[in-house]
């Protein structure tokens, strides 16, 4: 699967606007696979309820999808949410990518609850796209195997979608007014998942913005509970940013980096790499935190009465900086 997420809190976003960006997004990603692969089959379907009622009963949308996204076709979808109270829209292709044969049902949902209350996910998305395919007999489960099976050709999918991302421009309502904003700076986060799973070794991340917070959003789902809670969200946002240059030579060795202003694009270098990452990455933070709230805690104590929250933090972004900087 390819899960997307766009920026929360929905940066201010009206509920029509939010509806807008998630078109684009599925769109986008249909059209980055459409030029990545051969895929000449094509229907878009509304539903209510679940997706799976969109192969059954859903009505047909008569929107064609061309080789860019079209702002048309998003804003005559985006009035279909509103009018005719869909719960979502699944775009259908057939076809190949590389010598995979494909099939690819990509999910735009008009609430990003709409998965978490159909049991489909245990995290509120935009977007999900998910394959059925099979390559030499062998069958294609999800996009994160897809990495292994045909590196280069989802590698070309992946930039075709930040490029189409790049190339949008959306004009959409939020707290401070409407506003043209190009629709990179509206996705937060784009991951590859094994299954249905959100675990860090079974979610590549493939997009992140602000990366500063998605990477202090990632560290602290590796990071020990229990201990992580004497930093915090706060706290490790803070660290992130702190140790932002670090944290990219770290990344740059075990995945393909691609800065965009304040957004990441990563690949990975190979699915077992990823997992070696975060396996090794939950070692890392384990370790600094006990450190950090064992002795060095106690320390702390004794010289001041209390423990200090700011010192805290401080004290376990320098034992991270030591030790991101001898991982291998």
């Amino acid at each position: 699967m390819i899960a997307v997420e766009i920026l929360r809190p929905r940066a201010g976003l009206t509920p029509i606007s939010r509806r807008r960006v998630a078109v684009a997004l599925g769109l986008a990603l249909a059209v980055a696979l459409r030029r990545a692969g051969r895929f000449e089959r094509v229907e878009i379907r509304a539903w209510r309820g679940v997706p799976d009622a969109a192969h059954v009963r859903g009505e047909e949308v008569d929107v064609e999808l061309g080789r860019r996204v079209d702002v048309g076709a998003v804003d005559g979808i985006a009035e279909g949410f509103r009018r005719r109270r869909w719960d979502g829209v699944t775009l259908v292709l057939s076809g190949e990518l590389g010598a995979v044969k494909l099939g690819v049902d990509i999910d735009i949902y008009a609430h990003e609850y709409v998965p978490v209350q159909a049991g489909i996910s245990s995290e509120g998305l935009d977007v999900l796209a998910e394959p059925r395919g099979h390559v030499d007999g062998d069958v294609v489960e999800s996009f994160y195997e897809l990495f292994d099976v045909e590196r280069e050709k989802m590698e070309t999918v992946i930039d075709e979608f930040v490029g189409e991302m790049k190339r949008v421009e959306l004009k959409v309502a939020v707290h401070t007014g409407a506003g043209a904003y190009p629709l990179w700076r509206l996705a937060a986060r784009v991951c590859a998942l094994r299954g249905y799973s959100f675990s860090p070794e079974d979610a590549a991340p493939l997009w992140c913005r602000p990366w500063v917070r998605q990477l202090a959003r990632y560290l602290y789902r590796l990071s020990p509970p229990g201990l992580r809670e004497f930093a915090g969200p706060r706290g490790m946002v803070k660290i992130a940013r702190d140790l932002a240059p670090e944290l990219l030579k770290y990344l740059a060795g075990r995945y393909v980096v691609k800065p965009h202003e304040d957004a990441l694009q990563l690949i990975p270098l190979s699915l077992a790499r990823h997992r070696e990452t975060a396996a090794e990455l939950r070692d890392v933070l384990a370790e600094a935190m006990k450190e950090t709230a064992g002795n060095k805690a106690l320390r702390m104590i004794e010289e001041k009465g209390r423990l200090d929250w700011g010192e805290y933090v401080e004290t376990l972004e320098e034992e991270l900086r030591q030790r991101l900087a001898v991982a291998k």
